[in-house]
């Protein structure tokens, strides 16, 4: 499976990546929020960052990993790029029922997903040291091109992904206060709410007391994104989710909020680089 960006710059072209980025990496990170069809784990190693979802933000520090499960929007605010070191894996649903077993599904960090809290855990200096050397070599085995590669990255990824998953099951839920602006919250909670409605500026304005033009200036203040961009990608979200469930390219149009299925086919395949049938027949393959 092909993990597929939902907004440009997102874009991740195989069912598993790890990239490690350090102070000395290019610093060609973007703050504007993006989904992927992939599941995220970022793991901090060095350096603070504020980090958000559309439900919520939380600084994070050293020793601290999140997981973002697919289609959730999200975005990262470093706070010195000087103090920078982490990891970022994308993996696929498939990658990870793969390299799961009976006794340890490596999905239940990001299922189910409860809006309210960032799934996190904090992880001890050793603990940390070591799950940095196998994300070095899992990036290793990732870019090689040598026989025995492949098996060797599926096997650093199991360990990656035991490690932290009994982490996960064995912790207490961090408790993290929300530093997410009060305004951009509720404007992001009523478009979740209503996506497959109409939403307008007024609409916005009557439900979250606010100007539309101060709503709208936050928003895009904060998320890269202007409302009607953020709306738009929320749609082809949900289209991309309801594709791989297995619902005809008809029904995703309508069921997303779309009410045109030329205009929706057009604003998918700019958004995904791939229309909605050509989505719907890799699903297919795969499965």
């Amino acid at each position: 499976m092909k993990c597929k960006g939902i907004k440009k710059y997102a874009a991740i072209n195989s069912e598993l990546a790890c990239e490690n980025k350090t102070v000395d990496s290019p610093f060609d990170y973007t703050d504007d929020m993006h989904n992927h069809e992939c599941h995220e784990v970022i793991i901090i190693f060095d350096g603070d960052i504020g980090f958000f979802t559309e439900y919520t933000g939380h600084e994070m520090k050293r020793g601290d990993v999140a997981f973002i499960p697919n289609y959730v929007f999200h975005a990262a605010t470093i706070y010195d790029p000087s103090i920078y070191d982490r990891a970022v894996i994308n993996v696929d649903d498939n990658a990870l029922r793969r390299s799961s077993s009976p006794s340890l599904n490596l999905l239940s960090c990001f299922e189910p997903y409860n809006d309210a809290n960032l799934h996190t855990i904090h992880l001890d200096d050793d603990e940390l040291e070591e799950i940095k050397s196998y994300c070095i070599n899992l990036q290793k085995n990732l870019k090689a091109a040598k026989p025995g590669t492949d098996i060797m990255a599926d096997a650093y990824l199991k360990l990656i992904m035991t490690k932290l998953t009994l982490k996960y099951n064995n912790s207490p839920t961090m408790n993290l206060p929300n530093i997410m602006p009060e305004i951009v919250k509720k404007t992001f909670e009523y478009i979740d709410r209503h996506l497959t409605e109409e939403i307008t500026l007024s609409t916005l304005e009557e439900a979250i007391h606010h100007n539309g033009t101060y709503i709208s200036r936050c928003v895009k203040k904060f998320s890269g994104l202007s409302i009607q961009q953020y709306i738009i990608a929320k749609k082809i979200a949900l289209a991309c989710k309801l594709l791989r469930e297995g619902y005809s390219p008809s029904d995703a149009c309508f069921m997303s909020g779309f009410n045109n299925y030329s205009n929706f086919s057009r604003t998918f395949a700019k958004n995904v680089g791939k229309s909605p049938k050509q989505l719907q027949m890799a699903n297919r393959t795969i499965l």
